[in-house]
Formats: structure tokens, C-alpha cells, sequence
């Protein structure tokens, strides 16, 4: 079965996917960027030096700048216990690989090669990696398959799994069950993702190790403590609302709750923080919430009082948490939410769209009190307002988000610990 599984993956379903990428490239130039940049990797390889050193090579693929934000406690630690390892850290997405510069613990960045088996034979062939990760559920079959075959550890960390992935449906399942049957060691999130897993591997080859997330936003969180990106004069005893990660679909709703609130309290600061703050995403949010005054992140040392700030660069979010009393995580409103942990961790309520099954976390939230499912404007205003009136019932509801990220610290130890068993 693997071996039909491979030529057919390799001879007929990769090849039609590789035209039509390159095709589409000519139209799109973030897919483009992606398509240029694998071309590239091997050069940029061996320009690193790496490949003239006798030392040994740990290579991690993630999909995108979230998965890589999330695993570099991981990697700091991995260092300090591995220091002669090298650590080289593909991409999948233009968006990861374009946004990273530099990070201490990593030797060298790169576009993950396209997943046909040449490509990746060749890169396994240059680089001869002692370790190959994959972190969250960016798992590419070729890549799996040839670690196997070459005998060298892989493994699947912060692995993620719901009931309702199409991994698991019954048409698909027998193709991924020859995929992950492979891993040396999957570590999952949770036991509901241990659960799913154990549909498609082994028993023995299915761990729950925790999610490296949370010991990430404890990190940045003790990190954005020696940054000040709002003077505190303008956030000092007022209710700050922070909407962040959001999409057109999010401000549908958050814009009319916040109008009205603003109306009812003048006192309430709102800061909206796009996803991706465009100009065409900034201008249409700048047209929704006219005849609100605002100022721009980037003009904040005019501000004079404004209701609103709207941010208008990346990077700053999980820092602006700090000064916020309530925060909206967006996404919800349109395909997955985004990361709830990064406003918990400072120990706020966090409220979020219906489009929250992706989030494991922000199920645990929900059960516990410190998250809040909201459904339209109307919900986003009582909820808002509900903590605006009652200071005590906001602060136990922040301390139930903190409470889940503490608990639940921890993934970054056990995670190397499963990993330094398989390693001489």
C-alpha cells in the first residue's frame, strides 16, 4: 500500500499541483515570492557554510510565522541542551519565511523545498539531518516518508488534531494513516487530540506532551514588560478594549458595539489592531467607524484624545495586551480564531467570534469562565458592558484566562525530554 500511496502521490498528484502552483504564481505575488524562494534554497544552503561543518543538524518545518512563534522556547532550550546541534527552520509560507529576520537559537532560515521527492531527496541528500521536526499539522508526506527510509527521528510536536479535520474522514484516513504510521513520536496538545491521533498511528507512537504555546506567551509576555509602545498616560485609569488579529468580518460586528459604548462611556478606549494592516484593510475600517475620531499607532505622539487607535503596523499586538482591561481575539467571525492565549496570559477576559473550534484553548477558556463566545454586535456590547460596570466580576474573569495558560505550562520540557530519548 505505502508504495502505491508514493507513486501515486509522487507521479500523478504532485506533479498536476506543481503546474498549476506555477501558473498561479504568474497572478498572485505572494505565491510567486513562495515559488521563487524554493528555487533558491539550495544555494542559499550552501552559502551558509553549514554544510562544511561536521556537526549535527536538527531541521524543523512550520507552516507559517505562528507556528514558528510558538515553538521558540523549544528552540532556546533545545540549544542549551544541544549546543553543537545546528538548527535549520523551513517555511511552508511566504508569510513566515518573508517576516523572519534573525532568531539566537536558529542557524539558518529557509523555504521548505516542494514537497516531490526529488526535491526533498536532494535536500535530505545536502544536509543529512540528525533530527527532523514538524510542529503543529503542516505534515508533508515525502518528508515524512524519507526520514523514515534514511532511519533518521522525526517528529510531529504541538501536534493537532480535531474531530472534524478531513484527515479523519473515512476516504482520506487510509492515505494518512500511511503517512503518520511513520512518525518516531507524535506529541500531541491534548488527550482529545490523542484520541484523534490514535486513528491514524499507533498506539506506542502517540503522546500527549502539552502545547509549547504556553510557555511562548509567558515568555513574550515577560519580555514585552521592558517595552512601552502606549504611554501610560493615555490608557491610566480607563477602560481599554483591545481588538486584535481582526478581519472585515470581525469589524462587522465590533465597530457598532464599540460605537455604542463609546457613546454610553466616555471614558472607553478602544484599539483595533487589523490582521493584516493594509492600506485597503486600514481604509475600510477608517470608512466603518466614521464619525468616531481617531489617531493611527504610528502618529500616537499627537494624540489628544481620541476614542480610538487604530494600529497600523505588525509585531506590536502581543505587547499592547499589557494595557488592555478586555481584548477580542479575531478570526471568529471568518475561518479560525487566532491565538487566545497572548491576551490571557496578562490575565484579562478574552472574548472571541463562534469560529473557535480550531482552538483548543479557547475551548479550555470557555469552560473555565475567562473566555467569552460572542455572536454579533449586540452580545460584544452586553458582554463589554458587563465588565465595565462590575471592576470585581472583569478581574475574576481575567484571573480564570491566567489560570489556564499557568496551568498548562510545562509542553517546552516534556517535548525535549521525548525527543533527547531517541538522540545519542
Amino acid at each position: 500500500m505505502q508504495i502505491f500511496l508514493f507513486i501515486l502521490y509522487n507521479l500523478i498528484f504532485v506533479p498536476v499541483i506543481f503546474v498549476a502552483i506555477h501558473i498561479a504564481a504568474l497572478f498572485h505575488p505572494k505565491l510567486r515570492k513562495g515559488v521563487l524562494g524554493r528555487y533558491r534554497i539550495y544555494g542559499k544552503l550552501r552559502r551558509s557554510g553549514i554544510l562544511k561543518e561536521v556537526k549535527p543538524v536538527m531541521v524543523v518545518h512550520c507552516a507559517s510565522m505562528g507556528e514558528f512563534e510558538h515553538i521558540k522556547p523549544f528552540l532556546v532550550e533545545f540549544k542549551k541542551v544541544k549546543p553543537d546541534f545546528r538548527i535549520i527552520v523551513l517555511f511552508f509560507s511566504p508569510s513566515g519565511y518573508e517576516n523572519v529576520r534573525s532568531f539566537p537559537a536558529v542557524d539558518l532560515f529557509l523555504y521548505a523545498p516542494f514537497d516531490w521527492f526529488l526535491p526533498v531527496a536532494k535536500f535530505f541528500s545536502l544536509v543529512n539531518p540528525a533530527l527532523w521536526i514538524v510542529t503543529k499539522h503542516d505534515v508533508w508526506p515525502n518528508q515524512v516518508w524519507i526520514s523514515s527510509f534514511l532511519r533518521k527521528p522525526i517528529f510531529l510536536i504541538n501536534a493537532s488534531l480535531h474531530q472534524q479535520s478531513s484527515r479523519l474522514l473515512w476516504f482520506t484516513r487510509f492515505f494518512h494513516r500511511e503517512i503518520y504510521r511513520y512518525f518516531t513520536k507524535i506529541l500531541t496538545i491534548s488527550q482529545s487530540d490523542q484520541r484523534n491521533f490514535l486513528k491514524l498511528a499507533p498506539a506506542g507512537k502517540v503522546v500527549v506532551a502539552g502545547d509549547t504555546k504556553y510557555d511562548q506567551v509567558i515568555y513574550r509576555r515577560n519580555e514585552s514588560m521592558k517595552r512601552v509602545l502606549i504611554d501610560s498616560n493615555i490608557t491610566v485609569n480607563r477602560f481599554v478594549f483591545l481588538a486584535g488579529s481582526t478581519w472585515p468580518e470581525d469589524q462587522e460586528h465590533l465597530v457598532q458595539a464599540v460605537k455604542t459604548l463609546q457613546a454610553n462611556h466616555p471614558g472607553f478606549l478602544a484599539i483595533f489592531c487589523p490582521h493584516e494592516p493594509t492600506e485597503q484593510h486600514l481604509s475600510q475600517l477608517i470608512a466603518e467607524i466614521a464619525p468616531l475620531k481617531y489617531i493611527l499607532f504610528s502618529d500616537l505622539e499627537n494624540y489628544s484624545g481620541q476614542p480610538l487607535i487604530i494600529v497600523d503596523r505588525i509585531g506590536v499586538l502581543a505587547n499592547l495586551y499589557s494595557v488592555s482591561s478586555v481584548a477580542y481575539v479575531g478570526g471568529s467571525f471568518r475561518q479560525n480564531v487566532h491565538n487566545v492565549l497572548e491576551p490571557a496570559v496578562y490575565g484579562i477576559p478574552v472574548l472571541f467570534g463562534p469560529v473557535n473550534d480550531n482552538s483548543h484553548e479557547a475551548q479550555l477558556l470557555k469552560a473555565e469562565g475567562g473566555g467569552i463566545e460572542v455572536h454579533n454586535a449586540i452580545e460584544i456590547e452586553n458582554t463589554l458592558n458587563k465588565f465595565l460596570l462590575n471592576e470585581i466580576y472583569c478581574r475574576e474573569a481575567g484571573k480564570k484566562a491566567l489560570k489556564i495558560v499557568e496551568t498548562n505550562r510545562g509542553a517546552t520540557r516534556r517535548t525535549i525530554e521525548a525527543i533527547l530519548s531517541y538522540l545519542p
